[in-house]
């Protein structure tokens, strides 16, 4: 490249860049000045903006007073029948009862007097990934969570029973949980029999205290031993049998309440911001 081209190619650079510092200067000065005239509007209007903001934080604060307590809790179960979408429908189902107001039809399925069912304001289940339960098809038995919003605290007792009575006692699954105690009863029946034979062996061998040689011993040995393992078993059936349940509580319901205080400046705060948004649509189409 010779000098000549070195140095149109200088001076068009040149150029080319106090065009873009003219583009810049003239973009710099229109946002400068259409803030400046938003200053300006903003400090006429300032008084507007202001009583606006105060009037609707007024409105937002009284709201919030007059506003029912609302009690969050959440309870942690285990369940030994069907899959967590199915149980996710059936909390659905319920929380439509409540927020279509359907209280009569919820009391019945909770087996609740109507005006506690009017204390729920929802009712819903999530899985361990916070996730709505009814979109979960996963098919492990790993535990859920049953989320409430009620008015009343005191409900949550009652409700919790209900909610885990209402999950567990749908015709399969009680056909199941029956088969299961027969199966655990017919087991238990059948052991303790083995120990009463065993027991009548071990008396036959010791009969005649003379003849306890060695092989007797070790006979008598093998006995103890199997009673032992049988005798571990109806253990183990008999607490299956007391646990014989399909909805197990885990963490029973604790209410948890937002201080008044705080529920306050937050109605407060977005009445004003309220407040603030219409004064903004007012001047843009009076």
């Amino acid at each position: 490249m010779d000098n000549n081209s070195i140095k149109k190619s200088k001076e068009e650079g040149k150029r080319t860049w106090k065009a873009l510092e003219n583009q810049w200067a003239e973009a710099v000065g229109f946002f400068s000045a259409m803030f400046q005239s938003f200053v300006s509007g903003f400090k006429k209007q300032f008084l507007g903006f202001l009583l606006f903001a105060v009037i609707f934080g007024i409105v937002g604060g009284v709201f919030s007073w007059f506003k029912k307590d609302i009690y969050h809790s959440q309870m942690t179960v285990s369940y030994a029948q069907l899959e967590k979408k199915i149980y996710g429908d059936m909390l659905f189902k319920l929380n439509q009862l409540v927020q279509n107001e359907q209280y009569n039809e919820l009391s019945v399925l909770l087996d609740l007097p109507v005006e506690q069912s009017q204390d729920i304001k929802s009712i819903k289940g999530i899985n361990i990934h916070n996730q709505e339960l009814t979109t979960d098809l996963s098919v492990e038995k790993v535990p859920f969570y049953i989320v409430v919003e009620v008015y009343n605290r005191d409900v949550l007792d009652d409700l919790e029973n209900s909610i885990v009575d209402y999950l567990s006692h749908s015709a399969f699954v009680k056909e199941r949980l029956e088969l299961n105690a027969r199966n655990y009863k017919k087991e238990i029946e059948h052991l303790t029999n083995q120990l009463a034979y065993m027991d009548s062996l071990k008396v036959l061998l010791m009969s005649d205290c003379a003849d306890l040689d060695g092989d007797v011993v070790e006979n008598l040995n093998k006995l103890n031993e199997s009673q032992n393992v049988i005798f571990g078993k109806i253990r183990d059936y008999n607490a299956a049998l007391q646990f014989n349940k399909n909805i197990e509580i885990m963490d029973a319901f604790i209410a948890q309440h937002q201080s008044k205080s705080k529920l306050v400046i937050f109605y407060v705060l977005m009445g004003m911001a309220i407040g603030v948004g219409f004064r903004l649509v007012y001047l843009i189409f009076r």
